[in-house]
């Protein structure tokens, strides 16, 4: 029997090390659903393993933003549902290679296992801003 609970700090350090690429705490068998279930290469929208993820989303998408400092997210509301779901609204601020600001809202619903690892995100976003930021930003 699993002794993980699921609380609001748990997921702020998942946060935390998703950003700065530790995926210790991601299952290997992820499924990461952006938007839709249908890919789409310009508005990063589909369904995506951590790997596909990392080199189909997050790649393509750090590329065309300034870097910064302490990358993330800022979360403004977490919603700790029974023992092994987490919603999420969260808050990325950032400036386009472009210059022009990346400034996005997104909801994550995340879904753990009983040890502790998230197997399934579920995240929609401004797919136009998305949109923007790749066809602006080569």
């Amino acid at each position: 029997m699993s002794t993980f609970t699921l609380t609001e700090d748990y997921v702020k350090d998942w946060l935390k090390k998703l950003y700065t690429q530790d995926f210790s705490l991601i299952d290997p068998k992820l499924q990461w659903t952006i938007g839709s279930e249908k890919k789409d290469p310009v508005r990063l929208t589909g369904v995506y393993t951590l790997n596909s993820w990392f080199e189909e989303v997050l790649k393509p998408m750090l590329s065309r933003l300034q870097p910064v400092e302490n990358p993330g997210v800022d979360p403004k509301c977490i919603d700790i549902i029974g023992n092994n779901k987490a919603i999420l609204e969260v808050e990325s601020q950032a400036t386009q290679r472009n210059g022009n600001p990346y400034n996005n809202r997104y909801v994550w619903i995340l879904v753990f296992t009983d040890e502790g690892k998230v197997v399934k995100i579920r995240e929609y976003l401004d797919t136009a801003l998305v949109q923007e930021v790749m066809q602006t930003n080569p």
